[in-house]
Protein backbone atom coordinates (compact mmCIF):
# COMPACT_ATOMS: atom_id res chain seq x y z
CA UNK A 1 0.00 0.00 0.00
CA UNK A 2 1.19 3.63 -0.96
CA UNK A 3 2.24 5.67 2.27
CA UNK A 4 0.15 8.84 2.82
CA UNK A 5 1.79 11.76 4.50
CA UNK A 6 -0.59 14.45 6.64
CA UNK A 7 -0.09 17.15 9.18
CA UNK A 8 -1.46 17.34 12.64
CA UNK A 9 -1.65 20.13 14.93
CA UNK A 10 0.21 19.90 17.84
CA UNK A 11 -2.57 21.71 19.76
CA UNK A 12 -4.87 18.62 18.20
CA UNK A 13 -5.86 16.49 21.20
CA UNK A 14 -5.17 13.57 19.30
CA UNK A 15 -1.87 14.13 17.93
CA UNK A 16 0.13 12.93 21.55
CA UNK A 17 -1.92 9.59 21.02
CA UNK A 18 -0.99 9.09 17.44
CA UNK A 19 3.24 10.05 18.14
CA UNK A 20 3.75 8.36 21.23
CA UNK A 21 4.17 5.35 20.57
CA UNK A 22 6.41 6.18 17.11
CA UNK A 23 8.85 7.64 19.77
CA UNK A 24 9.47 4.96 21.90
CA UNK A 25 9.98 2.76 19.01
CA UNK A 26 12.09 5.35 17.86
CA UNK A 27 13.93 5.79 20.56
CA UNK A 28 14.05 2.34 21.84
CA UNK A 29 16.28 2.06 18.20
CA UNK A 30 18.10 4.89 18.36
CA UNK A 31 18.73 5.66 21.71
CA UNK A 32 18.37 2.35 23.60
CA UNK A 33 19.87 3.92 27.10
CA UNK A 34 17.26 6.40 26.83
CA UNK A 35 14.52 5.56 29.06
CA UNK A 36 11.34 4.63 27.54
CA UNK A 37 9.24 7.90 26.48
CA UNK A 38 6.19 8.28 28.75
CA UNK A 39 3.11 10.34 27.89
CA UNK A 40 4.19 13.28 30.54
CA UNK A 41 7.65 13.55 28.44
CA UNK A 42 6.02 12.97 25.03
CA UNK A 43 3.58 15.94 26.02
CA UNK A 44 6.37 18.50 26.56
CA UNK A 45 7.84 17.30 23.02
CA UNK A 46 5.37 18.01 21.49
CA UNK A 47 3.38 21.02 23.31
CA UNK A 48 2.96 24.12 21.30
CA UNK A 49 5.56 26.65 21.41
CA UNK A 50 4.45 30.63 21.44
CA UNK A 51 8.20 31.17 19.78
CA UNK A 52 8.23 28.88 16.55
CA UNK A 53 5.45 27.39 14.33
CA UNK A 54 5.24 23.80 15.06
CA UNK A 55 3.03 21.20 13.11
CA UNK A 56 3.87 16.93 13.24
CA UNK A 57 4.21 15.75 9.25
CA UNK A 58 3.37 11.68 10.22
CA UNK A 59 3.09 8.87 7.47
CA UNK A 60 0.48 6.53 7.31
CA UNK A 61 0.29 3.19 5.68
CA UNK A 62 -3.50 2.66 5.44
CA UNK A 63 -5.10 4.00 8.88
CA UNK A 64 -1.90 3.04 10.79
CA UNK A 65 0.60 5.41 11.28
CA UNK A 66 4.80 4.17 11.23
CA UNK A 67 6.68 7.24 11.51
CA UNK A 68 6.61 11.09 12.12
CA UNK A 69 8.37 14.03 12.36
CA UNK A 70 8.07 17.40 14.74
CA UNK A 71 8.61 20.51 12.21
CA UNK A 72 9.96 23.81 13.88
CA UNK A 73 10.04 27.21 12.16
CA UNK A 74 11.06 29.79 14.67
CA UNK A 75 9.72 33.38 15.00
CA UNK A 76 12.76 34.89 15.59
CA UNK A 77 16.36 33.65 14.51
CA UNK A 78 17.09 30.87 11.54
CA UNK A 79 14.04 31.75 9.51
CA UNK A 80 16.01 30.18 6.47
CA UNK A 81 15.45 26.64 8.59
CA UNK A 82 13.08 23.95 9.19
CA UNK A 83 14.05 21.80 11.71
CA UNK A 84 12.88 18.79 12.85
CA UNK A 85 13.57 14.97 13.73
CA UNK A 86 12.61 11.50 12.53
CA UNK A 87 10.88 8.40 14.44
CA UNK A 88 9.87 5.73 12.02
CA UNK A 89 9.54 1.98 13.22
CA UNK A 90 12.32 -0.18 12.37
CA UNK A 91 10.50 -1.92 10.35
CA UNK A 92 8.90 0.63 8.11
CA UNK A 93 12.10 3.14 7.68
CA UNK A 94 13.35 1.61 4.06
CA UNK A 95 9.94 2.97 2.71
CA UNK A 96 8.52 5.12 5.31
CA UNK A 97 12.50 7.80 4.86
CA UNK A 98 11.57 9.46 1.54
CA UNK A 99 8.24 10.02 2.22
CA UNK A 100 8.72 11.56 5.48
CA UNK A 101 11.92 13.98 3.60
CA UNK A 102 9.93 15.12 0.95
CA UNK A 103 7.46 16.25 3.11
CA UNK A 104 10.04 17.98 5.21
CA UNK A 105 10.97 19.87 2.25
CA UNK A 106 7.82 20.44 0.92
CA UNK A 107 7.00 22.05 4.40
CA UNK A 108 10.25 24.20 4.07
CA UNK A 109 9.77 25.48 0.84
CA UNK A 110 6.12 26.33 1.67
CA UNK A 111 7.19 28.76 4.63
CA UNK A 112 9.87 30.31 2.62
CA UNK A 113 13.11 28.33 4.02
CA UNK A 114 16.47 27.23 2.29
CA UNK A 115 17.23 24.53 4.46
CA UNK A 116 16.22 21.34 6.42
CA UNK A 117 18.14 19.94 9.56
CA UNK A 118 17.61 16.93 10.82
CA UNK A 119 19.65 14.52 13.65
CA UNK A 120 20.35 11.22 13.45
CA UNK A 121 21.55 8.82 15.94
CA UNK A 122 24.99 6.70 15.10
CA UNK A 123 22.16 3.72 15.96
CA UNK A 124 20.21 4.90 12.98
CA UNK A 125 22.68 3.74 10.22
CA UNK A 126 19.64 2.78 7.74
CA UNK A 127 18.96 6.52 7.78
CA UNK A 128 22.52 7.58 7.01
CA UNK A 129 22.51 6.21 3.40
CA UNK A 130 18.88 6.81 1.92
CA UNK A 131 19.89 10.84 3.51
CA UNK A 132 22.85 11.01 1.39
CA UNK A 133 20.92 9.52 -1.79
CA UNK A 134 18.61 12.32 -0.99
CA UNK A 135 21.03 14.88 -1.26
CA UNK A 136 21.75 15.68 2.43
CA UNK A 137 25.14 16.10 4.12
CA UNK A 138 25.81 15.89 7.83
CA UNK A 139 27.07 19.20 9.08
CA UNK A 140 27.80 19.21 13.11
CA UNK A 141 27.66 16.52 15.32
CA UNK A 142 26.02 16.41 19.05
CA UNK A 143 27.03 13.87 21.95
CA UNK A 144 24.33 12.64 24.09
CA UNK A 145 25.15 11.98 27.83
CA UNK A 146 23.71 10.75 31.12
CA UNK A 147 24.43 11.05 34.91
CA UNK A 148 22.88 8.42 36.70
CA UNK A 149 22.10 9.25 39.96
CA UNK A 150 22.17 6.64 41.87
CA UNK A 151 25.93 6.15 41.60
CA UNK A 152 27.05 10.04 42.46
CA UNK A 153 29.65 10.64 45.31
CA UNK A 154 27.16 12.62 47.24
CA UNK A 155 30.04 14.03 49.39
CA UNK A 156 32.39 14.87 45.96
CA UNK A 157 29.33 16.74 44.74
CA UNK A 158 28.90 18.82 47.77
CA UNK A 159 32.59 19.86 47.25
CA UNK A 160 31.93 20.72 43.98
CA UNK A 161 28.75 22.59 45.48
CA UNK A 162 30.59 24.58 47.86
CA UNK A 163 32.06 28.39 47.21
CA UNK A 164 35.83 27.65 46.23
CA UNK A 165 38.77 29.98 46.33
CA UNK A 166 37.62 30.99 42.47
CA UNK A 167 34.20 31.59 42.97
CA UNK A 168 33.66 32.11 46.35
CA UNK A 169 32.47 36.12 46.10
CA UNK A 170 29.71 35.14 43.97
CA UNK A 171 26.06 34.44 45.65
CA UNK A 172 23.67 31.26 44.66
CA UNK A 173 20.24 31.65 43.15
CA UNK A 174 18.20 28.61 42.68
CA UNK A 175 14.47 29.02 41.64
CA UNK A 176 11.44 27.06 39.37
CA UNK A 177 10.33 28.85 36.97
CA UNK A 178 9.29 31.64 36.26
CA UNK A 179 11.81 33.50 36.71
CA UNK A 180 11.51 36.25 38.95
CA UNK A 181 11.18 39.64 37.68
CA UNK A 182 13.93 41.29 38.63
CA UNK A 183 16.58 38.17 37.44
CA UNK A 184 14.41 37.93 34.13
CA UNK A 185 16.72 40.65 32.44
CA UNK A 186 19.96 39.56 34.19
CA UNK A 187 19.03 35.99 33.17
CA UNK A 188 19.21 36.98 29.44
CA UNK A 189 21.64 39.10 29.05
CA UNK A 190 23.73 35.72 30.55
CA UNK A 191 22.24 33.22 28.30
CA UNK A 192 23.34 35.58 25.14
CA UNK A 193 26.83 34.06 25.67
CA UNK A 194 25.55 31.02 24.74
CA UNK A 195 26.37 33.16 20.80
CA UNK A 196 30.25 31.97 20.83
CA UNK A 197 29.42 28.15 21.61
CA UNK A 198 30.28 25.76 18.85
CA UNK A 199 27.94 24.50 15.86
CA UNK A 200 30.13 22.63 13.28
CA UNK A 201 29.06 23.82 9.66
CA UNK A 202 25.45 24.03 10.73
CA UNK A 203 24.73 27.89 10.69
CA UNK A 204 23.18 27.74 13.63
CA UNK A 205 22.14 31.23 15.92
CA UNK A 206 21.03 31.71 18.70
CA UNK A 207 17.53 33.62 19.02
CA UNK A 208 18.06 37.18 20.12
CA UNK A 209 17.84 38.08 23.72
CA UNK A 210 14.82 39.10 24.68
CA UNK A 211 12.85 38.68 27.84
CA UNK A 212 9.44 39.12 25.94
CA UNK A 213 10.96 35.53 24.40
CA UNK A 214 12.62 33.83 27.69
CA UNK A 215 8.64 34.61 29.34
CA UNK A 216 7.38 32.62 26.70
CA UNK A 217 9.31 30.17 26.77
CA UNK A 218 9.20 29.66 30.36
CA UNK A 219 5.43 29.60 29.85
CA UNK A 220 5.56 27.36 27.29
CA UNK A 221 6.97 24.69 29.23
CA UNK A 222 4.85 25.06 32.00
CA UNK A 223 2.17 24.72 29.95
CA UNK A 224 3.78 21.60 28.36
CA UNK A 225 3.99 19.84 32.27
CA UNK A 226 8.00 20.41 32.91
CA UNK A 227 9.02 22.18 35.86
CA UNK A 228 12.25 23.88 35.23
CA UNK A 229 14.83 24.42 37.87
CA UNK A 230 17.25 27.88 37.08
CA UNK A 231 20.76 28.24 39.16
CA UNK A 232 22.37 31.26 39.00
CA UNK A 233 25.77 33.00 40.45
CA UNK A 234 25.16 36.40 40.76
CA UNK A 235 27.78 39.06 41.43
CA UNK A 236 27.55 41.57 44.03
CA UNK A 237 25.38 44.29 41.92
CA UNK A 238 23.36 41.92 40.58
CA UNK A 239 24.85 40.54 37.18
CA UNK A 240 24.20 36.60 36.44
CA UNK A 241 27.83 35.78 35.94
CA UNK A 242 26.88 31.94 35.10
CA UNK A 243 23.29 30.39 34.65
CA UNK A 244 22.43 26.17 34.32
CA UNK A 245 18.81 25.26 34.04
CA UNK A 246 17.38 21.59 34.16
CA UNK A 247 13.47 20.00 32.96
CA UNK A 248 11.82 17.85 35.15
CA UNK A 249 8.49 16.23 32.99
CA UNK A 250 5.85 14.85 35.36
CA UNK A 251 6.70 11.60 36.61
CA UNK A 252 9.20 10.23 34.19
CA UNK A 253 12.44 9.09 35.55
CA UNK A 254 14.55 10.99 33.71
CA UNK A 255 15.45 14.94 33.89
CA UNK A 256 16.82 16.79 30.56
CA UNK A 257 19.77 19.80 31.11
CA UNK A 258 18.00 23.44 29.41
CA UNK A 259 20.42 26.39 28.62
CA UNK A 260 24.00 26.40 30.50
CA UNK A 261 25.86 29.96 30.10
CA UNK A 262 29.03 31.61 31.56
CA UNK A 263 29.68 34.84 29.91
CA UNK A 264 33.21 34.91 28.75
CA UNK A 265 34.60 37.75 31.41
CA UNK A 266 33.65 35.33 34.16
CA UNK A 267 35.12 31.93 32.61
CA UNK A 268 37.57 30.15 34.39
CA UNK A 269 36.21 30.46 37.83
CA UNK A 270 34.46 26.90 37.79
CA UNK A 271 30.87 28.13 38.16
CA UNK A 272 29.91 25.54 35.50
CA UNK A 273 30.67 22.78 37.74
CA UNK A 274 29.27 24.14 40.64
CA UNK A 275 26.31 25.54 39.24
CA UNK A 276 25.57 21.75 37.80
CA UNK A 277 26.34 20.16 41.12
CA UNK A 278 24.02 22.63 43.04
CA UNK A 279 21.52 21.57 40.82
CA UNK A 280 22.16 17.71 40.92
CA UNK A 281 21.78 18.42 44.61
CA UNK A 282 18.46 19.67 44.28
CA UNK A 283 17.13 17.23 41.95
CA UNK A 284 18.02 14.93 44.84
CA UNK A 285 16.28 16.74 47.07
CA UNK A 286 12.89 18.24 45.24
CA UNK A 287 12.91 16.07 42.58
CA UNK A 288 13.19 11.85 44.09
CA UNK A 289 11.76 10.64 41.49
CA UNK A 290 14.65 11.54 38.71
CA UNK A 291 17.28 8.47 38.21
CA UNK A 292 18.77 10.42 35.25
CA UNK A 293 19.98 13.53 34.29
CA UNK A 294 20.60 13.76 29.86
CA UNK A 295 22.44 16.41 28.74
CA UNK A 296 23.27 17.53 25.15
CA UNK A 297 27.03 19.19 24.12
CA UNK A 298 28.45 19.95 20.43
CA UNK A 299 30.78 17.63 20.20
CA UNK A 300 33.40 20.28 19.43
CA UNK A 301 32.78 22.05 22.62
CA UNK A 302 35.33 20.61 24.80
CA UNK A 303 35.12 22.82 28.21
CA UNK A 304 31.84 21.41 28.62
CA UNK A 305 32.53 18.30 27.99
CA UNK A 306 35.44 17.91 30.22
CA UNK A 307 33.04 19.84 33.16
CA UNK A 308 30.66 16.81 32.33
CA UNK A 309 32.57 14.06 31.97
CA UNK A 310 33.90 15.10 35.64
CA UNK A 311 30.44 14.97 36.94
CA UNK A 312 30.31 11.58 35.83
CA UNK A 313 28.38 11.84 32.65
CA UNK A 314 28.64 8.98 30.51
CA UNK A 315 28.32 9.41 26.63
CA UNK A 316 25.14 7.64 25.66
CA UNK A 317 24.96 8.69 21.41
CA UNK A 318 26.78 10.46 19.25
CA UNK A 319 24.17 12.44 16.74
CA UNK A 320 24.72 14.09 13.12
CA UNK A 321 23.20 16.85 12.03
CA UNK A 322 22.14 16.48 8.57
CA UNK A 323 21.02 19.64 6.16
CA UNK A 324 18.80 19.37 2.99
CA UNK A 325 19.15 22.38 0.58
CA UNK A 326 15.96 23.42 -0.72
Amino acid sequence: MTLSIRELSVEHPDTLSVVLPLFQAGNAADAPLHPTPTEDFTRWVVTPRSVRHRVCAVAYDGERAVGYGLMQHDNDSNRDMIHTDIWIRPEDRARATVPLLDAYREHGRQRGCSRVVLAISEHAEDYAAIFAAEGGRPVSADFRSQLDLKAIDHEQYAAWAAPSEKNAHYRIELWQTPTPEELLVPLVTALDAMRDAPTGDLGFQPPPPRPERRRASEADNLRGGARTYVAAALTADGEIAGMHETLVFGDFPMADVGHTAVPARFRGHGLGLRLKAVMTQTLLTREPRVEVVSTWNDSDNAPMLRVNQALGYARTEAWSNWQFDL
